[in-house]
């Protein structure tokens, strides 16, 4: 699996545009790049204040005593609550600030990990990195991603998850950020035998937000569950590249993912599974689908299927439009205002990704979220 670069590496090599294929899969993404890599950042301060705006926003009744916080990249004792978790978490010694995380046995309710942005009087950056190995038994994860106004600030981060055979892990990331802030996430993921993941994603707003999601269905019967959504507005920015690999007999993967974009905001999805020879009985199913509320909003999403093995179900489909004016008249008609209705029918649209997330507090608080930060121009 790929590693994730250091971000001042990779603000130059992909400002230069000599990445290769790397600055391939970035091309959409060209011009919010170039604008970084023109700053000079400096490095964020690992022992920097929450503001009570940002520290409001993790404080989540259900997750008491099982919360991780990063301040910048690390680890933060002050701010974090970890009482209550079943998992061994310690600070790593290296100087790229990595986290290995284990997991035995079942974990009744969820771990939350805080990462929190605080720009400094200039532009500035960090980067972490964690390993998590899910080593019996079934784990929920909340990732939360989160930056307070101010200068520029840019991060990176890589996930390493190891699921062993007949585990579960459900991963469910939150990531909202200010116009202010860029984020690069590298989550790579290995599925044994009989495994799931279940990974929920919802991307609001950002400078710049950029995730690679990659999987490995290592094992037969390994099977992913991926679901995702962004909404965007203003000159919001986010690209979303998902690699899934089906290695061995009959895996799974089921990838529903929805996108709004408004005013001159910018979108990309490129979905790609590979069924690698010997990967046969293997089923994959690609959904995207993606909204457009502006003339001048727009939205690149890019399906790709590569079939190697034998007795394979697969199917996929993209599509990038607008809302249903009949379906608004309807509303309308009704009596409901225009920007309640299209807000109504924006929510629709997006609710499929939320609907998998078991605990009914924490999909009420995604949805919340998500609909505070949806876009419904008229």
């Amino acid at each position: 699996m790929a590693s994730v670069p250091h971000e001042r590496d990779l603000l130059d090599e992909l400002g230069r545009g000599d990445a290769g294929a790397r600055a391939e899969s970035w091309r959409y993404s060209k011009t919010a790049l170039r604008a970084l890599s023109q700053q000079d950042f400096v490095a964020a301060d690992a022992q920097a204040e929450l503001p009570a705006a940002l520290l409001a926003q993790f404080d989540w009744p259900q997750t008491r005593g099982r919360r991780v916080v990063l301040v910048n990249g690390t680890l933060s004792e002050r701010y974090s609550d970890m009482a209550g978790i079943g998992a061994s978490i310690t600070a790593g010694v290296s100087a790229d600030n990595v986290y290995p995380i284990r997991i035995d046995g079942d974990v009744g309710a969820p771990v939350h990990v805080v990462h929190a942005s605080v720009p400094s009087a200039q532009a500035s950056r960090w980067r972490a990195s964690a390993e998590v190995t899910i080593a019996s038994g079934r784990a929920c994860i909340i990732e939360q991603h989160l930056a307070a106004e101010g200068a520029a600030v840019f991060g990176s981060l890589q996930r390493r998850y190891e699921l062993a055979a007949g585990t579960q892990l459900d991963l469910i990331s939150l990531c909202e950020l200010p116009e202010s802030a860029a984020l690069y996430r590298l989550i790579e993921a290995r599925v044994g035998a009989k495994a799931t993941l279940r990974a929920t994603h919802v991307l609001l707003g950002g400078r710049l937000q950029r995730m690679d999601l990659q999987v490995d269905l290592a094992g037969p019967e390994a099977r992913l569950e991926s679901r995702g959504v962004f909404a965007l507005r203003g000159r919001d920015h986010a690209d979303t590249q998902l690699d899934v690999r089906h290695l061995a007999r009959d895996t799974a993967c089921d990838i529903v993912w929805r996108g709004v974009a408004d005013q001159r905001a910018r979108g990309i999805f490129h979905g790609a599974i590979t069924v690698a020879a010997g990967a046969d009985g293997s089923d994959a199913v690609l959904s995207n689908k993606n909204l457009l509320l502006s003339p001048n909003a727009e939205i690149d999403t890019q399906p790709v299927l590569e079939i190697y093995a034998d007795e394979v179900k697969a199917a996929h489909g993209a599509t990038v439009g607008q809302l249903d004016e009949r379906a608004l008249f309807y509303l309308r008609s009704r009596g409901i205002p225009l920007a309640e209705a299209r807000r109504m029918m924006v929510t629709a649209f997006c609710s499929e990704v939320l609907a998998g997330v078991a605990d009914a507090d924490l999909r009420e608080r995604l949805a919340q979220r998500a609909q505070a930060a949806l876009p419904t121009s008229a």
